[in-house]
């Protein structure tokens, strides 16, 4: 299992891979760390016609790649404004 700091520094690793290679058509931001779940800020000029869950859940994908110890599973996803979602993910621990 992860200490919070290591999970909260994973979490911050993720976002800045994200953004790189998703900024600014998508651009992450951590709303929440918790030992069992993420809460992620996802802001941008979304291709709507690709799917917006798929900037979601790429966001697991760029997890993966950084550890084994963990990985997140797709939770609750809400639109907070025309160009904004927040998406919640469940911490699974290997």
């Amino acid at each position: 299992m992860l200490s919070q700091q290591e999970l909260e520094e994973l979490v911050r690793k993720t976002i800045m891979l994200y953004n790189r290679y998703r900024s600014p058509e998508a651009t992450a931001k951590v709303v929440s760390v918790t030992p069992e779940s993420v809460t992620i800020s996802i802001t941008g000029s979304f291709c709507y016609s690709c799917g917006v869950m798929d900037y979601v859940e790429d966001f697991i994908h760029e997890f993966k790649i950084l550890t084994d110890k963990a990985e997140l599973k797709m939770g609750k996803t809400k639109q907070t404004s025309p160009r904004s979602f927040e998406a919640e993910y469940r911490v699974k621990y290997r």
